[in-house]
């Protein structure tokens, strides 16, 4: 036997063993080798799960609408429902409000198995747990009958949102991990016009004492601009909401704006013809007035005259109030 020959092969052996071990070492302290799948089948995902919510959490949001700036606080106010939380306002002005613009999609019930709101007593997704990139669903909002939405990015626990309906409309929004809920929240018009923003302002748990949910009926809403402007209309005030009974009182929210030469009036009466509401114009005046009137149901009379430069918004309510301890 050539033992010359042996000891070489071994030695050669030997070499391409230790190459071979030095290379898979090397391969596996370089940074993101392993974990970027060169050997790993998992992919690189980021996947955020639903929430958990008690009673007292709360989330205070600044909203702006087109003539209107104000702030906003939803609570969870009760939590052991069988299926869905209870979300209150944290002021009675801001339910009463809400009750007729409409301006928090979220007060009133969200449901506990998705979270989703709900858009005349129909249950709609805006959110679609487990979130992740790229992910689509679809829901119906502000009377759109579908938006198409995706998410379109994760980073650092907040997720932003698309959603785009077949008339143009957009909602664009952002759930915040730590927060637990939006932390943003557009919707715009199929006209292009923003008809709503909300950002968070502040957030946590433990809120103490009442919050108040307006649960709104439409009952009236025009729009009037001068000059020479003659309204005699008809308000139908109904009995009451047709699931959960009748009113407790009757909502209005006046805009008006006249410019130097504007002017008006505007009376409301109820069934009885008795004057519940009278408002007068002058040149030069701004207002955003948010007011309660009581009456029965039946049919009330909207009266309205302006001059000049002037603009009149009239939008009336039925509410049922509710009042929770929290």
């Amino acid at each position: 036997m050539n033992y010359n020959y042996v000891l070489v092969s071994k030695q050669i052996m030997n070499k391409r063993i230790a190459v071979l071990f030095s290379c898979l070492f090397s391969l596996s302290t370089m940074s993101g080798c392993l974990g970027d799948g060169l050997f790993s089948s998992e992919e690189n995902t980021t996947s955020i799960g639903d929430p958990n919510w008690e009673k007292g959490d709360f989330w205070e949001y600044s909203v702006k609408t087109i003539n209107l700036e104000i702030s906003t606080t939803m609570v969870v106010s009760i939590d052991n429902d069988a299926t869905d939380y209870y979300i209150g306002a944290g002021s009675l002005e801001d339910a009463k409000r809400h009750a007729v613009l409409n301006h928090n999609p979220a007060l009133g019930r969200i449901q506990m198995s998705d979270f989703a709101i709900y858009e005349n007593n129909v249950p709609q997704k805006i959110l679609d747990f487990p979130l992740e990139e790229s992910k689509s669903w679809s829901f119906s909002l502000y009377g759109e009958n579908e938006f198409i939405t995706s998410v379109i990015s994760i980073q650092n626990g907040k997720v932003e949102i698309s959603a785009v309906s077949d008339s143009g409309a957009r909602i664009s929004y952002i759930f915040d991990e730590e927060a637990r809920w939006l932390s943003h929240f557009e919707y715009i018009n199929s006209n292009g016009e923003s008809q709503l923003t909300m950002n968070l302002a502040n957030y946590g748990s433990g809120f103490t004492g009442n919050s108040y949910f307006c649960r709104g009926g439409d009952l009236y809403d025009k729009e009037f601009n001068g000059p020479d402007v003659e309204i005699y209309d008809t308000v139908y005030v109904n009995e009451g909401h047709e699931r959960y009974g009748n009113w407790n009182y009757i909502l209005y929210f006046l805009e008006a704006e006249t410019g130097g030469s504007g002017s008006g009036e505007l009376v409301l009466k109820d069934q009885l013809g008795t004057e519940v509401l009278v408002e007068t114009f002058s040149p030069g005046v701004t207002r955003n007035d948010l007011g309660t009137v009581e009456g029965d149901s039946g049919n009330w009379t909207f009266e309205l005259s302006l001059s000049g430069e002037a603009y009149v918004r009239m939008r009336i309510a039925g509410a049922i109030q509710y009042t929770y301890a929290v």
